[in-house]
């Protein structure tokens, strides 16, 4: 008889760590912000460590939205735009590698190597999230002729938006 062993339906591995250095990342873009931003990208970087080792959608969605009002502040505060960027693409880019470490530990388990997949994954969330920031600070850098930074708040929490709806 072959012995079965249960697959163990936690994040994986490689989903979690690609997923903490993206928050590690943001946090980091967020330090060159505001004080109360960088506060907020160590908070939203811990939660997702905790939804990640909980395995719970509702604890990663209570992250991205700390790393929004992280992003939130940092946008109020005046900062340069590219740290905003940067610290944009690197939440999304967390939360959505951490949704899908969650997704591939329920289907194939802990114990299935799933690095390739879950590179391709997030290289390909990073080319979109690249691109849609690109679009954001060409229309930024056209339209900034004395306009305030309220201007590409907007339109970054428009395009968090539009990840969160096709995400859904």
């Amino acid at each position: 008889m072959v012995a079965v062993s249960e697959i163990t339906r936690r994040p994986t591995r490689s989903g979690a760590a690609i997923a903490l250095s993206a928050a590690g990342l943001a946090t980091l873009a967020l330090a060159f912000t505001t004080a109360t931003a960088a506060v907020g990208g160590l908070v939203g970087t811990l939660v997702i460590a905790a939804g990640l080792t909980r395995g719970s959608r509702r604890t990663l969605d209570a992250a991205g939205g700390v790393f929004f009002l992280a992003l939130l502040f940092a946008g109020l505060g005046g900062v340069g735009t590219e740290a905003l960027l940067l610290a944009a693409v690197a939440s999304i880019l967390a939360w959505d590698v951490a949704e899908n470490a969650l997704s591939v530990g329920e289907h194939l388990g802990r114990e299935t190597d799933t690095t390739r997949l879950e590179i391709v994954h997030a290289a390909t969330t990073l080319v979109v999230l690249t691109v849609g920031a690109g679009v954001v600070y060409a229309i930024w850098a056209v339209a900034s002729g004395g306009q305030p930074i309220a201007a590409v708040v907007l339109l970054l929490v428009g395009a968090i938006a539009l990840v969160a709806a096709v995400r859904r």
